[in-house]
């Protein structure tokens, strides 16, 4: 069997829709970025969207560049964020477009539960009750959006959608269905009786799709659209981007920590089976699935998503363009202690103002230190602080995090990796290595897309075994350690 393969990912973020060509020589896996293009939620009336039809379009085009870079393209490869979806009507037509996790209609159902309901739901699905899980979006759904559940017959995740408009095929993802709450992490299937008790129906689901085994072929359609004359068929990854991601870490141990640092910050450890406890759920922490059967405990934190947004604002109230570079100097310059805040208080979920959300905050902590809040400092900020601060709550959470999976799993670990984006912040590295007192191994690299390429391989050559993959992963990443 050939050994040499041409792999394509694709890595749909919040904020950017991207297609990553990477090539398997029979030992490493190298990458190359083909396409970067800005992704975000558009607000249509009352509620947030994504716009499932402009990333699938983003998608065709980067299938098309990748086709002339290349011979042939032998798989392809889809992972996306976590728990959004879409349902389709008995003759499969899309019922509206996708609503994003960050409208409010979730929450409230959340908060209709008690807390002996919420206990109850996380003992039988090893999830933790999260307002942003998509069991509480189906809920507020059937309260406000009554015409679209009537007619709803099968329901789709955003990987899922993407899979099925290349190969007209419907199959759920295990770690992308797993954050939805509705499926049981020891199991890896949909606990039935949760879907009962909550009024949803079982029946909305698919087959599981099984990490390394093909979904199907891109339609002959789309082949022709985009000029292509060879089949290529779409693997079933780890298709939440975390998932991916944790797989993709550089590391040949089985069970690790890991930092994976986007938009969200996803905290943890790879396991081997879910811990299901009190403790587990009194730390606030969930069971996702993993890569091949593993299990990924973890914690959902606020990641770049506040420094994104301001970033934004920083651009808008100065009229100008900065690199991440200058504006993450920016708080290098604060050369006092800088202020310690909670980054995953409610009024950093989606403020319409981040800078002075983060301000008051930094100014209530102030006025508690002083006994009094001084009117001038309220009324106007200091960048340079509210950077510095940032940085240091942000790895502050991430350390407080990373010792609590410390206690729950037992185990001893020789270091944590920080991957994702956020892994390019060395000021937050550095803190993390200094409250830690533990090594840390950033890898700045495209973890999710090797770890979705490496998925793929376990299609294209049956003869390759887990821990082969993980020793391919380690070999094509370069790391950093602090």
């Amino acid at each position: 069997m050939r050994k040499s393969f041409n792999l394509l990912s694709f890595d749909c973020g919040n904020s950017a829709i991207r297609t990553i060509l990477c090539h398997y020589n029979g030992n490493r896996i190298t990458y190359e970025v083909l396409m970067h293009e800005p992704n975000d939620m558009g607000l249509i009336g009352k509620y947030y969207y994504w716009d499932i039809l402009h990333i699938f379009s983003l998608l065709k085009k980067g299938l098309e560049i990748a086709s002339h870079k290349v011979d042939k393209i032998d798989s392809i490869g889809i992972c996306t964020w976590g728990v959004d979806f879409l349902f389709l009507d008995k003759h499969e037509n899309m019922l509206g477009n996708v609503l994003s996790y960050r409208n409010t209609i979730g929450a409230e159902q959340l908060d209709k539960l008690t807390l002996d309901q919420q206990k109850e739901m996380f003992e039988r699905t090893g999830i933790l009750c999260d307002k942003i899980n998509s069991i509480y979006m189906i809920k507020g759904m059937q309260e406000y959006m009554p015409s679209i559940m009537e007619n709803a017959d099968k329901i789709l995740f955003v990987p899922d959608i993407l899979n099925y408009f290349f190969t007209g095929v419907l199959e759920n993802e295990p770690s992308e269905l797993s954050t939805s709450q509705l499926m049981d992490a020891r199991t890896l299937q949909i606990e039935k009786e949760l879907c009962h008790m909550m009024g949803l129906k079982d029946s909305w689901f698919n087959t599981i799709g099984k990490h390394g085994q093909k979904v199907g072929n891109v339609r002959k359609e789309i082949l022709g659209e985009l000029g292509i004359q060879y089949d290529i068929p779409v693997v079933c990854v780890p298709s939440h981007d975390t998932a991916s991601a944790v797989f993709g870490i550089p590391s040949v141990d089985d069970e690790f920590l890991f930092v994976s640092s986007g938009t969200w910050a996803l905290i943890g450890a790879q396991c081997n089976e879910p811990i299901i406890n009190d403790m587990v759920y009194d730390g606030k922490f969930t069971n996702e699935a993993g890569a091949f059967g593993r299990t990924t405990l973890l914690k959902n934190s606020i990641g770049m998503f506040i420094l994104q947004r301001l970033k934004k604002e920083y651009e808008r109230e100065k009229g100008v363009k900065i690199s991440w570079t200058d504006f993450t100097d920016l708080g290098k310059k604060y050369k006092e202690e800088p202020y310690l805040y909670d980054v995953n208080h409610p009024d950093f979920f989606n403020p319409i103002n981040m800078a002075q959300s983060i301000n008051m905050h930094i100014q209530s902590n102030s006025a508690q230190e002083k006994g009094s809040i001084n009117k001038s400092e309220e009324e106007s900020y200091d960048w340079s602080k509210i950077l510095a601060s940032t940085f240091y709550s942000i790895a502050h959470s991430y350390v407080e995090a990373l010792k609590k999976v410390k206690e729950y799993t037992g185990k001893e670990y020789k270091t944590v990796y920080i991957v994702g984006g956020g892994a390019k912040n060395d000021i937050i590295n550095q803190y993390c290595a200094e409250m830690l007192q533990m090594n840390i191994t950033t890898c700045v690299m495209e973890c999710a897309a090797v770890g979705n390429a490496a998925s793929q391989l376990a299609y294209l050559d049956n003869d390759i075994t887990y821990n082969r993959l993980r020793e391919i992963i380690t070999d094509s990443l370069t790391v950093t350690v602090w």
